[in-house]
């Protein structure tokens, strides 16, 4: 059974999406070049075709980012609703949020958390607005926990 720390929920989608930002300024300032080359020596067709070609890789980076981004948006969210969950964990068992993990990512049935007081399983309400917090016994746990 995998368990995610808070840590790990709170950092996780934020690292690539540097990378990715990181991809899309150098593509732009690659075409700039290239665009400005051509037009100070209209007369070689190379240059005109390379930021052509640039461009292409440009905007397709650039649509690949934006769904990248609506999905980091949604995953955000989820993740945002766990982690508001493990700190409501945290305050009813009077331990910090840093020292539980939970063995989902996002909202669901059937969710346990692992704090330093033992497992507990979340029972959420038919609204899904509350959940009770109920003590269990997990036969021969095999707990991987991923951290940050």
């Amino acid at each position: 059974m995998t368990f995610y720390t808070y840590s790990y929920l709170t950092t996780q989608h934020s690292s690539w999406q540097y990378v990715r930002i990181g991809v899309l300024i150098a593509l732009l300032i690659v075409f700039i070049g290239l665009f400005v080359y051509y037009l100070r020596h209209q007369w070689n067709v190379k240059y005109k075709d390379l930021s052509i070609i640039t461009a292409t890789v440009l905007f397709l980076v650039l649509g690949l980012q934006i769904n990248s981004l609506v999905s980091l948006q949604s995953s955000s969210k989820q993740t945002g609703e766990i982690t508001a969950t493990i700190q409501q964990v945290a305050k009813q068992l009077k331990v910090k949020p840093a020292k539980i993990s939970i063995n989902a990512t996002s909202i669901g049935s059937d969710l346990l958390v692992k704090s330093p007081k033992g497992y507990y399983r979340l029972v959420y309400s038919s609204d899904g607005a509350t959940f009770v917090l109920e003590a269990v016994t997990l036969e021969s746990p095999q707990v991987k926990l991923v951290k940050e």
